[in-house]
């Protein structure tokens, strides 16, 4: 463990205040993320000098990742730490998975953040600083970064999936050099991960390899990358309005209006797209599968699928409109319905609810006869007495049930009698009367 002696720093104290005042209430919650690196170490302790002047509430959490053989060591020392100051402390453990498809540091990031969504609190606090900024800035333009991705870590966001938990980041005009002083001044102690010098890290490798030579010719270049991330957010932000302006004349109840969508100059049009993806919580394909995303869109016949999967949902077109739906994959077998509640299909599930006078007729609805089924082909159905059998292709299109949910529906029979589909109603000959005891049935997906 590293430490440091002598007293703190004020003005970095202050300039953390100043940053706080714009945004922070009395009151408020905070959760600090409190690795036990020197950065989340200053950041808490800057914060426990301003608890009482500003007038938040303040909790740290510590995420353990598993990932090193000292994580648990780490754990005891932030829980001692936030003990010695009087922070109430509250701990984690995740699992980080999926290592191949997203490598190591974005799968730890991304456990992190579900864990961070789950927090009850107004702020997350981070202790991202200039250096990180410009580290990020670099690192996303190296991998080809739009707008977006080059505004690198704003000062405050929402977080995904966290309701009214917003994030927040004091020290991002702070170099680690300054953070490194104070900790010096206040005789503070630490934590050193390993994996931290570990140079396959692209992030290690833009740390210890490039920005020291960088520095040495550019020797402002932290305090410019971090400008420059700026200006990005600004454009990025006019890019924002924009697609909000065109969102209210393209999109119908979110969904993408085809006819509108082509008369979009191409280059808004992509910029449309991205703001519905990521409106969506999806990630951003690359500027080429997006390009051709949108030129399908712009071109796409009245019915048919396009040729996308989006982060495991599917685009399609459908009477006009662009969907963008989670695929629905049927069971691959037949079920038997025997009197329960609830019958699960697939992603999906079936609800039976006892009523009186609508839905099917339960006396006609033995349930040692009935089973479930998704479409064979040649299927007919009556739900109209008015009107002759049909076939259930031309009722699945009269009802306007959307192509990718008709080979996952499921289809309820009686023996050989085709009785109800979700969507189109129940066969004429098993509708309940007037008075009738009856089982309305329902199809929704599972949570």
């Amino acid at each position: 463990m590293a430490s440091s002696r002598n007293k703190p720093s004020v003005k970095l104290a202050e300039r953390v205040a100043t940053r706080l005042r714009q945004f922070v209430r009395a009151g408020d919650r905070f959760v600090v993320g409190l690795s036990g690196g020197l950065d989340s170490v200053v950041l808490l302790h800057t914060l426990t000098t301003l608890q009482s002047e500003l007038g938040f509430r303040l909790a740290a959490l510590h995420v353990h990742h598993g990932l090193s053989p000292n994580a648990d060591d780490w754990l005891k020392f932030a829980s001692q730490l936030c003990e010695s100051w009087h922070v109430p402390f509250r701990a984690e453990h995740v699992c980080v998975d999926d290592l191949a498809s997203e490598g190591t540091e974005a799968a730890a990031r991304r456990a992190r953040y579900q864990s961070y969504a789950r927090q009850e609190a107004d702020w997350l606090v981070l202790a991202h600083h200039r250096d990180d900024q410009a580290e990020t800035l670099l690192l996303n333009l190296l991998r080809g970064s739009g707008v977006s991705g080059a505004s690198a870590m704003p000062l405050t966001r929402s977080v995904q999936g966290g309701g009214q938990l917003r994030l927040l980041r004091p020290l991002l005009d702070v170099s680690r050099a300054e953070l490194e002083t104070y900790a010096r001044d206040a005789n503070l102690v630490w934590v050193d991960d390993e994996s931290n010098r570990d140079p396959r890290y692209a992030r290690n490798f833009l740390r210890h390899e490039i920005f020291p030579r960088l520095r040495e010719r550019f020797p402002a270049c932290d305090v410019v990358l971090s400008r420059a991330a700026t200006h990005f957010t600004e454009a990025a932000a006019l890019l924002e309005s924009l697609a909000q302006i065109d969102a209210s004349a393209v999109l119908l109840d979110g969904r993408i209006v085809i006819a509108e969508f082509a008369k979009l100059e191409e280059v808004r049009a992509r910029n449309l797209l991205r703001h519905v993806l990521r409106r969506e919580g999806l990630r951003m394909p690359d500027t080429v599968r997006l390009a051709e995303m949108a030129r399908q869109i712009r071109t796409a016949a009245v019915d048919r699928q396009l040729a996308f999967d989006v982060d495991g949902r599917t685009l399609h077109a459908f009477r006009g409109e662009v969907w963008l739906v989670q695929r629905l994959e049927p069971p691959p077998c037949t079920l038997a319905w025997q009197g329960e509640a609830t019958l699960r299909w697939g992603a999906c599930w079936l609800s039976f609810k006892a009523v009186v006078g609508e839905g099917i007729s339960q006396k006609k609805l033995v349930s040692t006869q009935v089973s479930i089924t998704s479409r064979g082909g040649g299927e007919r159905l009556q739900p109209d007495c008015r009107r002759p059998r049909r076939t259930l292709k031309k009722l699945l299109q009269e009802f306007g049930i959307p192509p990718w949910e008709r080979t996952a529906l499921p289809l309820l029979w009686v023996k050989d009698d085709l009785v109800w589909v979700p969507g189109v109603g129940t066969d004429c000959q098993y509708q309940c009367e007037s008075g009738e005891p009856g089982w309305l049935v329902s199809w929704e997906q599972a949570s």
